[in-house]
């Protein structure tokens, strides 16, 4: 689903790579009856607002890319495929040098302990692929 979803919004933006993002936001966040003058909305409408085509094609490229390896990653482990878990293991392990650059960048515990959660993740899923190959050979 969330692969389904990556497509449809890469494709959406790059059919509407000079829409005003921040105007929709401020109507979609008008719409469920929030105040779009409340700091945490503003500064987001704010920056939706000086979003430039090259930034949106550049969203609508990676959420698009992102969106295929899902939906590639997903049939191939539903199908029980080996190498869909090796694709898990380093579709996983792609996000971690992002946030290694953000956490120095900008550190906070938060970030911190996510980098530490995703490392986890990727560690143990490397891991179960070991046991399973080790198994496999039997």
């Amino acid at each position: 689903m969330r692969g389904v979803l990556l497509l449809v919004a890469g494709i959406y933006l790059l059919f509407h790579l000079h829409s005003d993002f921040g105007r929709l936001a401020d109507r979609a966040i008008r719409a469920i009856e929030l105040d779009p003058r409340k700091p945490f909305f503003h500064r987001i409408i704010a920056d939706l607002h000086h979003l430039h085509a090259s930034e949106i094609r550049t969203a609508a490229v990676v959420a698009c890319a992102y969106g295929a390896l899902e939906l590639v990653e997903g049939t191939g482990l539903w199908l029980d495929r080996l190498w869909a878990e090796y694709l898990t293991v380093i579709a996983t392990s792609l996000l971690i040098p992002f946030e290694l650059y953000e956490l120095v960048r900008h550190p906070t515990m938060l970030k911190a302990v996510g980098l530490v959660v995703n490392v986890a993740i990727v560690v143990y899923l490397a891991y179960l692929l070991r046991r399973r190959r080790k198994s496999a050979s039997r």
